[in-house]
C-alpha cells in the first residue's frame, strides 16, 4: 500500500490515561489516589513502600481479553496483575474517551513471565473468573481475579530434578476444555491437572531425547527454551484436539499430535525461512498462531521485521510473510490473528508505537505489505489484541528504562541471554533524557 494514502485512525474508547505513565512509585501514589475520591482520606493515604526497581517506568507488559470479552486483564513492570472490567456504554456516544480504572490489583512477589485467564471466564459466574500467572522463581498461580487479594485458589510446582529449583515457564496455555494447562520451559512441555493442587506436572514432554547428550539430544527433535505455545483449532473432522504448536528461543518449531499428548508430527528450523528467504530477520520465537482453519500456523519473533506464515499441510513450507512489521526489540510485542470481512488479518504493534494491519494474509505467496495502519502510542506497542466480536481492539505500551535525573549518566543498552529472555525485556533511551513522558497505557479503539 502506498504510504501516502488516507488511511484510517479508529476512534479512542477508553484508556488509563496518564495513571502509569511514570515511575512505578509515582504510579502506586495516582492509582490510590483514583481509588479514594475523597481528598481528606487521600491525604491520610499511608506513604508507599519503595523497593528496589521503583526507579523504572511501570510499563505494560501484555493485555488479553477474558473469553467472555468482558475484561481485560493486564500485566505490568510493578509485578502485578491489573483487571479492567469494561462498562456495557463502552461504544455509546462520548465527548470524551472513558478513563479505565482497576478493578482489582494482585500485586506478586516478583516478575511475572505469562499470563493466561481461564477460557471459560464468564464475569457473571465468580468462580470462573481464574487466571494463570508465572512468577519467577515460584510455583504457578491460579488466583480468582475478581478477589480483592493475590491469594492464590491453587499452586502447581515446577522443579528441576537434578537442582531442585523452580522452573519459571516461559509460556504457558490452557487445554480446551480446562481441565489442564501446559507450560514450556527449557527442552521442557509439562503438562498439569488443575485438580491437583500443590502438585508438580502430571506428564512431562522433553522436547529432546536426552539433554546429556554432547549434541543436545543427537540432532533429534528441537533443544531450547520453550517460549511459545498454540492448539489448532478443532475441525469437523477433529473436534477434540489439533495439533500444539511449540517455539523456542533458539529459532525452532515443534508440532505435537493430539494437542500436545501425542506423538511428534515434525520440527524444523525457522532461520534459514526468516533470514534469507524472507529477508526479516528474528532471535527467537515469542508467539504461534493458528489460522481458524487450522492450515496456517503465523510464527512471531522478536528483533523481527515481520511474521512468518506456514502451511502446516507441507511441513516447514514457508507460505508468506509479512512485511513492515518493525518489531526490532528483545521485548516481546503481541500480535493477534483476526477472521475479518477480507480474510484473515493479522494485527501488529511495533517499537514506533504504530499498530499494523494485514489483510488476506495466506490467499497470495511471498511478501506481503501492510494493508493500513495508525499511530496508536509514542512507545513500542507491547500487545494488540482484537475483541472476538470485531468492534474494538485493545492495546498497550511501554518500554523497560529507568527514570533518570538530569545529573545521571545514561548507560547504553544491555542484549539479554536466552536464560533470561522469558520476560522479553529490553533496556532502552531513558525517557527523561529525551524530554518527555512515557506512554505506559492501555488503550481502547472502536472499529
Amino acid at each position: 500500500m502506498d504510504s501516502t494514502l488516507e488511511t484510517p485512525t479508529p476512534p479512542l474508547v477508553a484508556s488509563t490515561t496518564e495513571t502509569y505513565c511514570c515511575s512505578i512509585k509515582e504510579s502506586r501514589l495516582r492509582e490510590r489516589r483514583l481509588q479514594h475520591d475523597d481528598s481528606a482520606e487521600t491525604r491520610s493515604l499511608s506513604p508507599v513502600e519503595e523497593s528496589e526497581g521503583d526507579s523504572e517506568v511501570n510499563y505494560f507488559k501484555s493485555v488479553q481479553w477474558s473469553p467472555d470479552g468482558t475484561t481485560l486483564l493486564a500485566s505490568s513492570a510493578d509485578n502485578t496483575i491489573r483487571t479492567f472490567i469494561l462498562p456495557p456504554t463502552l461504544l455509546d456516544d462520548h465527548s470524551a474517551p472513558i478513563s479505565l480504572t482497576p478493578y482489582t490489583t494482585h500485586t506478586h512477589p516478583t516478575s511475572i513471565n505469562c499470563l493466561a485467564p481461564y477460557p471459560h471466564f464468564t464475569l457473571s459466574e465468580p468462580t470462573t473468573t481464574l487466571y494463570l500467572s508465572t512468577p519467577a522463581d515460584l510455583p504457578i498461580r491460579l488466583t480468582n481475579c475478581l478477589s480483592q487479594y493475590p491469594t492464590p485458589v491453587s499452586t502447581y510446582q515446577l522443579i528441576s530434578p537434578t537442582t531442585e529449583a523452580y522452573q519459571t515457564p516461559s509460556s504457558i496455555l490452557w487445554s480446551r476444555d480446562g481441565s489442564h494447562f501446559l507450560t514450556g520451559t527449557d527442552c521442557l512441555i509439562a503438562l498439569f491437572d488443575i485438580s491437583r493442587n500443590g502438585e508438580g506436572p502430571a506428564t512431562r514432554l522433553p522436547t529432546i531425547p536426552s539433554k546429556r547428550h554432547k549434541m543436545k539430544g543427537g540432532g533429534v527433535g528441537m533443544r531450547g527454551i520453550v517460549s511459545a505455545l498454540s492448539i489448532q483449532p478443532s475441525s469437523p473432522d477433529e473436534p477434540a484436539a489439533g495439533m500444539l504448536a511449540a517455539g523456542t528461543w533458539t529459532r525452532w518449531v515443534g508440532l505435537y499430535d493430539t494437542a500436545g499428548m501425542g506423538g511428534t508430527v515434525a520440527t524444523w528450523s525457522i532461520a534459514e525461512a526468516a533470514d534469507t528467504h524472507a529477508g526479516i530477520g528474528g532471535t527467537g520465537i515469542t508467539q504461534t498462531l493458528w489460522s481458524s482453519c487450522g492450515r496456517y500456523l503465523y510464527v512471531v519473533e522478536r528483533r523481527s521485521r515481520g511474521v512468518l506464515v506456514f502451511d502446516v499441510r507441507v511441513m516447514g513450507k514457508l507460505l508468506a510473510w509479512l512485511e513492515g512489521r518493525e518489531a526490532e526489540t528483545n521485548q516481546r510485542l503481541g500480535v493477534d490473528v483476526f477472521e475479518g470481512q477480507n480474510g484473515r488479518e493479522i494485527w501488529a504493534g511495533g517499537v514506533d508505537g504504530v499498530v499494523r494491519v494485514w489483510e488476506g494474509v495466506g490467499q497470495t505467496e511471498g511478501g506481503l505489505k501492510r494493508t493500513w495502519e495508525w499511530k496508536a502510542h509514542d512507545d513500542p506497542v507491547s500487545s494488540t489484541v482484537v475483541h472476538s466480536s470485531g468492534t474494538v481492539v485493545a492495546t498497550c505500551s511501554g518500554q523497560r528504562t529507568p527514570l533518570l535525573s538530569d545529573e545521571d549518566d545514561i548507560s547504553s543498552d544491555e542484549e539479554e541471554s536466552d536464560s533470561d529472555a522469558s520476560s522479553g525485556d529490553q533496556s532502552t533511551r531513558s525517557p527523561r533524557s529525551t524530554g518527555r513522558t512515557p506512554d505506559n497505557s492501555i488503550k481502547v479503539w472502536s472499529l
